[in-house]
């Protein structure tokens, strides 16, 4: 008896994401993506072009629906994507993520530019591109561990977009690195707080998290897709968990904490990376909200630091160095 013939459907290893910037000149077309366009080895992604079913409630004199009277309602690009990064990542992405197209320094600005991107998966056997895309929101987290994947810095870059087209890949797509371009991790950072008026104390950390929320939301007016993403007001969130120790419980916990604080990593700290690696983010004016430290058991006591970091004056909430 013959072996019954198999369907093998797409299966995740074989994804690919290549990224453009977008075609910002009437009639704005999809980018062209070939060999110089950016690759990213993402570690999963969710994105999505939403669909609904409108129509078709009204009473019609039977328990059933009538499909006829049914049509398909406006659409938007949604969804993140999570990829482990170190300075070569950031330098093409802190742009978009603080919607400024400087060089480092970067920065935030009063007034955000979108710097719209298309991006292009590869699913294995089905290949789509996402066209006019903003960074919604950036979320950079790693956490302490022995041999864990959470040691690494990760970047979860949520998004909002326009519309999704059937795609082609290229032939000839852009190689992956041949060269070490090494990811952050946890022990290459520093975290350093200055209190107003006091003086600059580093303090040690077993994970973080930094929030960069740009508040984008999608205008569609009388059309049925997305005509244009607004920002409606940025958010800049900073946590981590610290030793509970004499020195925190006064500094962090009791004193209402108002200063800057700066997370650095450096290649200094590990014989590993190039020397001339670098990313320090300075954060200014941030204000706490004081979280109780609690003993949940024998182990060592964390105190969780929550923060937000805003403007003053002329100073940006954000900036960084990023160095290669």
């Amino acid at each position: 008896m013959p072996c019954e013939p198999q369907t093998l459907g797409s299966v995740g290893v074989f994804t690919s994401m290549l990224v453009e910037n977008s075609d910002t000149t009437d009639p704005c077309d999809v980018a062209v993506f070939d060999s110089s366009s950016e690759r990213y080895e993402i570690l999963s992604e969710n994105i999505t072009y939403t669909d609904v079913l409108l129509g078709g409630n009204g009473l019609t004199g039977t328990i059933d629906r009538t499909g006829i009277h049914t049509r398909h309602g406006a659409r938007v690009v949604t969804g993140q994507f999570t990829l482990e990064v170190g300075p070569y990542e950031l330098a093409n992405w802190l742009p978009r993520i603080f919607g400024n197209n400087a060089t480092s320094p970067y920065e935030t600005q009063e007034t955000f530019d979108l710097l719209p991107f298309d991006i292009m998966l590869k699913r294995d056997q089905g290949t789509v591109i996402y066209r006019h895309c903003g960074v919604r929101s950036a979320v950079f987290n790693a956490a302490a561990s022995v041999g864990g994947s959470e040691q690494v810095l990760r970047l979860t870059i949520e998004i909002l977009g326009f519309e999704e087209h059937n795609a082609t890949y290229p032939v000839a797509p852009p190689d992956l690195p041949s060269t070490d371009r090494l990811y952050w991790l946890i022990g290459d950072g520093q975290l350093q707080l200055t209190p107003s008026g006091g003086s600059q104390t580093e303090y040690y950390f077993d994970s973080f998290s930094l929030r960069i929320d740009n508040g984008l939301t999608p205008i569609l007016r009388n059309f049925l897709n997305v005509t244009a993403l607004q920002s409606r007001g940025r958010e800049i969130m900073f946590r981590a968990s610290t030793p509970y120790t004499a020195g925190s419980h006064t500094a962090l916990y009791i004193d209402y904490f108002k200063g800057t604080g700066t997370l650095s990593f450096l290649s200094s700290k590990s014989s590993e990376t190039p020397a001339s690696y670098s990313t320090v983010i300075t954060l200014n004016d941030l204000r706490s909200t004081r979280r109780t430290p609690n003993a949940g058991g024998p182990g060592e006591i964390p105190l969780f630091i929550d923060m937000k970091a805003h403007r003053s004056g002329t100073n940006e909430p954000i900036s960084v160095v990023n160095a290669t």
